[in-house]
């Protein structure tokens, strides 16, 4: 995990932009989840764009699992969620998030993932912990292995007991918090006494949109 990362700043702020973060799990290594055996169970999403008054405008959402849900569903409804031209911002959660999902992601299904996950030194901003180490997650829970005793790890199918993770209910507004305290931490960057005006202008937006939805402080 880098401590700091210099490209950050030298790439400026970015007027369209989509803020990300991740919920993870550990798993039996049997499961084989890439790359370090913990699985991807929730996403958070923050897109933010200019609006016609010159300000800015905001749009949360996020997925977790859930039902016959996998990470590939997850991973679907965030490639619809990746527009062109927007910058990706992210924060650590066990490691590189864009690094992360290229891992899983699939060339066919997931292409606008895997190109953004490849242009980490251009389009997308994965955060150093020296920008983020004062912003907190919720966690999960380890998911305990549910195979019979007698069960070859090579014969593992896999499977993950979702009822043994976060309600949906509880993660999904977690999640959006979690997106929406990377993108501050990210924009705050640009926002000093002598800053970008388009940043501190995206920033009281922010926190009029924040302060008018039920968005939770995660700074």
């Amino acid at each position: 995990m880098e401590l700091i990362d210099l490209t950050v700043e030298t790439r400026g702020f970015a007027s369209h932009s989509i803020a990300l973060s991740l919920r993870t799990a550990a798993t039996c290594h049997g499961m084989r989840y890439r790359p370090d055996c913990r699985i991807v169970c929730g996403i958070g999403l923050l897109a933010v764009e200019p609006a016609d008054d010159g300000g800015y405008r905001f749009e949360a959402a996020g997925r977790y699992l859930g039902g016959d849900d996998t990470p590939v569903d997850l991973l679907d409804w965030l490639e619809a969620q990746i527009v062109p031209g927007a910058a990706i911002i992210s924060w650590h959660n066990w490691g590189s998030v864009p690094r992360r999902l290229a891992a899983i992601a699939d060339a066919q299904r997931h292409p606008a993932i895997l190109a953004a996950a490849g242009d980490a030194r251009g389009r997308w901003r994965d955060l150093p912990y020296g920008d983020t180490w004062y912003l907190r997650q919720a966690r999960s829970l380890p998911v305990p292995c549910i195979c019979p005793s007698e069960q070859q790890v090579a014969d593992c199918q896999a499977t993950v007991p979702l009822a043994l993770l976060p309600d949906s209910e509880v993660a999904v507004p977690q999640l959006i918090a979690e997106a929406a305290a990377g993108w501050r931490a990210w924009a705050q960057i640009f926002a000093g006494l002598d800053g970008e005006m388009p940043a501190i202008r995206a920033l009281r937006d922010f926190e009029a949109w924040r302060a008018a939805t039920s968005i939770t402080r995660r700074d």
